[in-house]
């Protein structure tokens, strides 16, 4: 469903009265306002939810530069980022593919122990760690020279909805989520119990299935369950 499928549902599951609306763009009506508003608040809320959903991972390269340890989100090429994985880097040189390694995450202590002391600040050679800095940078070490091109995922900031067509990125069968979330915003501000622990309900219902199928895979002692 998209943003004004979505109004017109949660109107509908909240008994509110009245034709749906034809477009929530520019919209004069405090009610359609309201409706959008909450609807709005919902996907907004799942999204912060977790930093980890599969929908909103994404993927990024870069090109190292000589001398240069420390890439800003944007440098990494990466205009929606909101956190970065841990362990999904890769590192290969103008050989291509064939050369490609993977970087070895460590904490930012001893990234930067090792790294970013004595002579080890100067000393230019193939990247094989990675480290995420306090301001959320990417860290590689030892420093390298040019002609490496880092890849690795990353999970992208949360959407907002505002145009009619505008499409929550979470898998489709699970937008009813968005609605029953709305509808616990709906029945707290309007004074409507039963229209809450609908919501309620159903909301938590699927949210257990959207957890079960939008999350990494866990793994016990190197096996994922």
């Amino acid at each position: 469903m998209n943003y004004l499928q979505l109004v017109a549902r949660l109107k509908r599951k909240c008994r509110v009265t009245g034709a749906a609306p034809a477009s929530i763009e520019n919209a004069t009506s405090e009610e359609v306002n309201r409706l959008k508003d909450w609807i709005n608040e919902a996907w907004m809320d799942i999204q912060e939810t977790r930093q980890d959903w599969d929908w909103m991972r994404g993927s990024c390269s870069f090109a190292t530069v000589a001398g240069q340890a420390i890439y800003t989100p944007t440098e990494a090429g990466v205009t929606d980022f909101g956190n970065w994985t841990r362990h999904t880097w890769r590192i290969y040189t103008t050989a291509g593919m064939p050369s490609e390694q993977f970087l070895i995450y460590r904490s930012y202590e001893s990234w930067r122990n090792l790294y970013q002391f004595g002579s080890m600040r100067t000393s230019q050679t193939q990247p094989v760690d990675l480290t995420i800095t306090a301001d959320k940078s990417i860290g590689i070490g030892p420093i390298p020279t040019a002609g490496y091109t880092v890849i690795g995922d990353y999970f992208k900031l949360p959407t907002e909805l505002s145009l009619n067509a505008d499409t929550p990125a979470m898998p489709s069968r699970f937008h009813m989520l968005i609605v029953y979330r709305a509808m616990m915003f709906y029945g707290v501000s309007e004074a409507a119990p039963e229209v809450y622990e609908e919501g309620k309900t159903e909301f938590n219902r699927m949210m257990s299935r959207v957890t079960e199928n939008n999350l990494p895979e866990l793994m016990v002692t190197g096996e994922f369950v």
